[in-house]
């Protein structure tokens, strides 16, 4: 039976090229805001109405040694039978070496392209389970021009021919069931990541690992469903050994388990935003504590201004960068220091910029992943080096602590001092007033690394170590505390295991919040079932099973495919559990 169907994109959602290999903005993605397909028994997804033959550049634009030009559609042989004249087929997914010929002759007949590679992917094995060309041509911007306009000249009886709009064989791939949702958000993913940590995260989610689990989950829930449904449509026909009550508690412990492991799930997907989208850090100190200058080290640049003077940096400065293969945004801000009454010839009154500056500052340290607090070590007057330990510093960085950020502390210019001895004393006070391990309090000299040479002079890359180990336990993958709680009838052991929870890290904003919507319907529907049992009374089984679907629907919404709400899946739940053999 025909059904239609209306997948809406979610808002912010990356789109691709003409060709799979191009990315390009949402703005562009080819995919109107409601599209409409079908669905046939086979399995295969069609467009309605999209029946012509695409080609596009698949390469960048620019002189390259080498340029490929891919076809999809049905009249890819028409079309390699024209440029190709009286040569045989390749052999399907085997190069064959051809000339390109143009579909009108002229009186010279000189060759689009003398020595080309030329591959055949017949449908449905192609990247957009159509029939597929590709033509690997000499990468000269003549020799591509030539090739692309010959294309739309080729007579074609059994569609149009036309150049791909962009993102389209992607959105074929996936209307045909090559790609589901999930893996086109990741292949967008793959084609922009810019380190190795989202090289390795994004490379993960191109496989179906993902989809396999929100579909093991969402059979779960429509058997779930379909047990329930059958005791409202059939409980006074058929003879049932549960009751109501009983069977919506069974359901509910396995409704229980998959709640835990989804919020798991959940969890990780949060971790996997801060490799996806890159690590705020702040630089947090008070005036002149080297603040712009680490920023500098770190960058390998003068990205800030660096002076004698107290308080040269009023405004945030930001810059991203690559530590350790993690994407980082890096905040060097206005230092803190607590305002003073203004008093005539007093210097160190706190004007209406500096101030401005230092809400600012606190503000970006308390919506920032990693606090660095930086605290310098300043000589006396009589020359014995002290910790400056500002207590608004101190302050700002305990709060950012408490919502939910990580904190490193920096003790810079430990040239100024002689005696080692002292860094452990201040180590240990650290640990105390900001309850922080002491593998996170870090001794540097910014002064001693400009310039030097050596095994890291200053210790600057030590530190820089130590953040990446950070970095490491922010992103890692949350373990399972204990694979029997979270054992399910019905889905695979490996599905909890910890290796592939760590595909859960590759889940995007999108599932994450689709994931939510999924676990408020199922704390619904254990409130109906508890609320129910308490009161020793009989569950509402027509609102629980109507949870469930919503949930089962909010999973089906991840991947694209198929709905909960699919009258034949849920009666074929009823009759093979209760009507075997009738």
């Amino acid at each position: 039976m025909l059904r239609s169907s209306f997948y809406r994109l979610p808002r912010g959602w990356k789109g691709f090229g003409s060709s799979i290999t191009t990315p390009l903005s949402y703005s562009q993605w080819v995919l109107r805001p409601a599209l409409s397909y079908h669905s046939s028994a086979a399995g295969r997804v069609c467009p309605s109405a999209e029946d012509s033959t695409i080609y596009a550049l698949s390469t960048a634009p620019g002189r390259a040694a080498i340029a490929v030009v891919r076809v999809s559609g049905p009249a890819c042989v028409e079309i390699y039978r024209a440029l190709c004249p009286g040569k045989p087929l390749p052999k399907p997914r085997s190069a064959a070496l051809r000339s390109l010929h143009d579909p009108v002759r002229t009186p010279d007949d000189v060759p689009l392209d003398a020595g080309s590679l030329v591959l055949f992917f017949p449908s449905p094995r192609s990247v957009t389970g159509e029939d597929v060309l590709e033509f690997h041509v000499h990468g000269g911007p003549a020799i591509v021009k030539a090739v692309l306009q010959a294309l739309p000249r080729c007579a074609s009886s059994s569609s149009p021919i036309r150049y791909a709009e962009p993102g389209e064989f992607t959105r074929r791939a996936f209307l045909n069931g090559r790609l589901d949702l999930t893996q086109v958000e990741a292949l967008g993913d793959t084609l922009s990541a810019a380190t190795e940590q989202q090289r390795r995260l994004f490379v993960r989610g191109t496989g179906n690992q993902l989809s396999k689990r929100y579909e093991e989950w969402r059979q779960l829930l429509l058997h779930a469903r379909g047990e329930l449904e059958a005791l409202i449509d059939f409980h006074e026909d058929q003879h049932f050994g549960e009751s109501p009550a009983q069977l919506a508690i069974s359901v509910a412990h396995q409704v229980l388990k998959l709640k835990r492991l989804i919020d798991i799930h959940i969890r990780n997907a949060m971790r996997g935003e801060l490799l996806r989208n890159g690590i705020s850090i702040a630089l947090l100190g008070p005036p002149n504590a080297g603040k712009s200058s680490l920023l500098n080290q770190i960058a390998g640049r003068e990205a800030a201004i660096v002076s004698q003077e107290a308080g040269t940096t009023r405004d945030i400065v930001d810059i991203g960068i690559d530590l350790g293969g993690y994407l980082c945004k890096l905040a060097d801000m206005a230092g803190l220091r607590q305002s003073t009454a203004p008093q005539q010839g007093d210097m160190d009154a706190l004007g209406s910029v500096e101030k401005e500056g230092i809400r600012r500052a606190k503000l970006r340290a308390s919506e920032s992943d990693v606090v660095v607090v930086i605290l310098p070590v300043k000589r006396d007057h009589n020359g014995e080096a002290r910790l400056m330990t500002d207590s608004e510093v101190l302050r700002t960085a305990a709060t950012c602590a408490a919502n939910g950020s990580e904190l490193a502390v920096v003790i810079n210019k430990i040239d100024q001092m002689s005696d080692s001895a002292l860094l452990e004393v201040w180590i240990s006070e650290l640990h105390a007033k900001l309850a922080i391990p002491p593998d996170r309090i870090f001794p540097i000299s910014c002064k001693s690394a400009a310039g030097a040479s050596g095994d890291d002079p200053g210790r600057v890359q030590a530190f820089l170590r130590g953040l990446v180990g950070v970095f490491r336990s922010m992103t890692s993958a949350v373990d399972v505390d204990s694979q029997a709680d979270l054992a399910i009838p019905g889905i695979p052991a490996q599905s909890v295991s910890n290796t592939l929870l760590q595909e859960s890290l590759g889940a995007s904003e999108r599932h994450r919040l689709l994931l939510q919507e999924c676990m408020i319907h199922l704390e619904s529907f254990l409130e109906q079932v508890e609320t129910e049992v308490h009161e020793e009374g009989e569950p509402d089984i027509v609102v629980a099973a109507e949870c469930l679907r919503a949930a089962a629907d909010c999973l089906a919404r991840i991947t694209g495919r198929g709905t909960s709400g699919d009258v034949e899946e849920v009666l074929g739940v009823v009759f093979e559990k209760f009507c075997v053999g009738k």
